[in-house]
């Protein structure tokens, strides 16, 4: 049986339209990924782009009162360089292993001088309270990176997320 030189060139078109059409679905549906592992990226969705939150130097301070001990986590000046008007906004983020990515909080800070601070922990006496940060939503997004969400909208102030031992900042605007 002969198929005609017409069907063939048919069909060899539409598969190539078909191909072009589904190329072009998975370029549209391909998100943008962080190029940094252990780094968070805020997640502009007017754009679509990530922008690199600020790396900011800490220190650990511990307090002493009366019967009390507080440890916690300061960095220099009144906020940080990167504001966002967003309440709730989306962070992206990469990880080495995959179970790493629950390690990531997020910490508002609260002034103190011309420095910004947020408590790890607090023991009174015979109890100790560990800050756990702000609730949050950690899920998979694109190939190999992960986003985090605040559970609820963020109050205007300054905030940090963290993933081990390094502080990155950002700063939310009332609208």
């Amino acid at each position: 049986m002969k198929v005609p030189v017409a069907k063939i060139i048919q069909a060899t078109v539409l598969v190539t339209i078909s191909l072009a059409f589904c190329a072009g679905q998975t370029a549209l549906e391909k998100v943008a990924e962080p190029n940094a592992i252990g780094v968070f990226f805020y997640l502009d969705s007017a754009s679509g782009t990530l922008k690199r939150l600020p790396q900011e130097e800490f220190r650990r301070h511990t307090s002493n009162g009366f019967a009390s001990v507080t440890q916690s986590v300061m960095v220099s000046g009144t906020a940080s360089s990167f504001h966002i008007g967003d309440s709730q906004p989306i962070f992206v983020f990469q990880v080495f292993k995959e179970e790493e990515a629950s390690r990531a909080k997020l910490f508002q800070f609260s002034a103190k001088g011309s420095d910004r601070e947020y408590d790890l922990s607090k023991w009174h006496r015979r109890e100790s309270t560990t800050n756990t940060g702000l609730s949050l939503n950690i899920s998979k997004y694109g190939q190999s990176s992960f986003k985090v969400t605040p559970d609820s909208p963020l109050a205007p102030g300054e905030y940090a997320l963290t993933l081990g031992p390094t502080v990155f900042t950002f700063s939310v605007s009332g609208k």
